[in-house]
């Protein structure tokens, strides 16, 4: 979907121009898959852009949330982007749209980096981005490539004095002795000053919790025996710690977590020392994440049942229970301590297929309710394997064979409610008797005919090739004469010329006993083609006869010693005929015939 025509042409975020809008279904989520899984930091970024996409003009408010923790409350009034640092607890993510009442959620842009785990580092929570700034910077952002971790950082003037950088001070320079939160130089190479410098914002809880990560580089050559060193601190003494530049490296300083309904920090040069100067700063929210999330083997086992069966409820998305308003329909969930999925009920959910194997997985599960469905096969005897089962209802479906001996017992016992009505094909005795019907006695007849039928097809098919097989070296042996190596060896008169190469070996020129001249192909030792060949050629020659090829006269396969003896053909090969050898002759043909 895109925004309306009446922004399209705008040249800034145009990467923002398509949107996705959610409609129907209180809670839609994005399931974001790192390479490196859980346990590692991550910068996530959710960016919207309403732009009258529907023609209302009027920006819906909704929710956002992080796995299964509120993360904000997006209002497009008054901000295109939420970004947070979070530590993945599983190794998937899920960004969760959440609607509220005013209006239909949507988004433009889901972004995920991998951050360094050294940096940013997380004793609990989120860390929400409150502002990112370029202090005194050029351009109105800068991002990747700059920015190796594709953070945005905004343009941001103070009421304090402009700091140029001195003769020889770069963005490459800064950038190569940069530390390890790796700012752009670009960033770096821009600064304000101030004798006495202070940065102050509200906080709309005065119980929040607030850090900042501010960084400084000395981008002026000072004079010999002249340092930078100043103060970082807020004025109710939550923090304070002492800052000593040295020229082009950059240093980056991290406060504790300050708290208040007006957060401050102040920045002030040390006695005798120049004003100090702030390069680029982060703020960010601390937020807690209260809610735990349900117990990974129930989600797998849920989320492999739901794609088993293509389940397309609306509410079957995000985590299975938390938060509990948003729990799955036909999902009930026990919430201590780690949540567990402890009720299940798919009845009349049109559930094709056998019984899902994921459901035995669900160890808490207490009751599993899959009636009135178009389940087929047999009751998975692992289900009889759940400790807490009480209820099981299979009943309206299409199950066959018997009901496993573990599940009666637990029903004879009263330990287990099950309901099998309705499966016409399903045996509930014990034991289950075969039904002897005229089907049953003739398709066991006609399957023996059949096998029967084919294994004397097989044998006939066995005998004719053999046959066949020994035809062919009979034929080899006796009908085509086989002569000795010291015969070949006379024929040719020693081996004496040669008339061509191929990939058997030389072929040499000879003569039989009655006169007949021959073509004698010996098989080389160095040739690449062997035996196998060497039979498939003889074979063939002696069962193709055809005015264009040359007649097989004879063999020997004596030792290491094999040849094939032709008909000798008096106007050369192929190749001389290509070449031009006997181009004349059939010139002198064509003149003849052309007369």
């Amino acid at each position: 979907m895109q925004i309306s025509t009446k922004f399209i042409g705008q040249q800034l975020r145009q990467w923002l121009k398509n949107l996705r809008s959610f409609p129907s279904g209180m809670r839609n989520c994005y399931t974001l898959k790192p390479d490196k899984g859980k346990n590692n930091t991550y910068l996530i970024r959710a960016s919207f852009w309403y732009a009258a996409y529907d023609d209302k003009n009027r920006p819906p408010i909704f929710d956002l949330y992080i796995d299964v923790n509120y993360w904000a409350t997006v209002d497009n009034s008054d901000k295109k982007y939420y970004e947070i640092v979070y530590v993945a607890q599983r190794d998937d993510i899920q960004v969760c749209l959440v609607n509220i009442g005013q209006g239909v959620p949507f988004i433009s842009a889901l972004e995920l980096r991998t951050l360094d785990n050294s940096l940013y580092q997380i004793e609990s929570g989120i860390l929400m981005v409150n502002f990112r700034n370029d202090v005194g910077g050029l351009k109105a952002t800068i991002r990747y490539p700059e920015d190796v971790y594709d953070r945005i950082w905004e343009r941001q003037t103070f009421n304090w004095s402009m700091l140029n950088p001195g003769n020889g001070t770069s963005a490459s320079v800064l950038s190569i002795n940069n530390d390890a939160y790796k700012v752009p130089g670009e960033v770096l190479l821009t600064a304000q000053t101030a004798n006495d410098a202070t940065i102050f914002f509200p906080s709309n809880n005065s119980t929040n919790r607030w850090i900042g990560y501010f960084h400084f580089a000395e981008t002026q050559s000072l004079l010999s025996g002249q340092q930078r060193e100043f103060t970082v601190f807020t004025s109710d003494g939550q923090f304070t710690e002492t800052v000593r530049l040295e020229y082009l490296k950059p240093v980056t300083v991290i406060s504790t977590p300050v708290t208040g309904s007006m957060i401050n920090f102040s920045f002030q040069a040390q006695s005798g020392h120049p004003p100090p100067i702030i390069n680029a700063l982060e703020i960010f929210l601390i937020r807690e994440l209260p809610n735990v999330p349900t117990a990974l083997d129930d989600v797998k086992a849920l989320t492999d049942t739901k794609a088993e069966y293509t389940i397309n409820k609306d509410s079957w998305q995000g985590d299975p229970c938390v938060p509990r308003k948003f729990s799955w329909d036909g999902v009930n969930c026990s919430y201590e301590d780690t949540p567990r999925v402890i009720s299940l009920n798919l009845s009349s959910s049109n559930l094709r297929g056998i019984i899902s194997s994921s459901l035995s997985n669900i160890l808490e599960l207490d009751s599993l309710d899959l009636s009135n469905n178009q389940l087929i096969g047999a009751i998975p005897e692992a289900l009889a394997n759940l400790p807490k089962l009480r209820i099981l209802n299979l009943s309206g479906n299409k199950l066959n064979g018997s009901v496993p001996e573990a599940l009666k017992r637990r029903h004879e016992d009263k330990t287990l409610d099950l309901s099998l009505n309705n499966n016409p094909d399903l045996c509930q005795a014990s034991p289950c008797s075969k039904k002897k019907t005229k089907n049953s006695i003739s398709v066991p007849v006609v399957a023996s005919v059949s096998v029967v039928f084919l294994v004397i097809c097989v044998l006939s098919i066995w005998l004719i090739r053999r046959k066949q097989t020994e035809s062919s070296e009979r034929t080899l042996r006796l009908k085509n004469r086989p002569f000795t190596y010291r015969e070949v060896s006379r024929i040719t008169g020693n081996f004496g010329r040669v008339i061509g190469e191929g990939g058997f070996g030389k072929v040499y020129v000879g003569a039989l006993v009655n006169g007949t001249r021959v073509a004698v192909k010996m098989l080389s030792e160095s040739s690449k083609q062997g035996y196998k060949e060497f039979q498939a050629e003889a074979r063939l020659l002696m069962i193709v006869h055809h005015r264009n090829l040359v007649s097989l006269f004879g063999y020997c396969n004596e030792s290491k010693h094999m040849a094939l003896i032709y008909e000798y053909m008096a106007n050369g090969n192929l190749r001389q005929h290509l070449s031009g050898a006997f181009l004349c002759p059939f010139i002198l043909f064509f003149s003849k015939m052309n007369r």
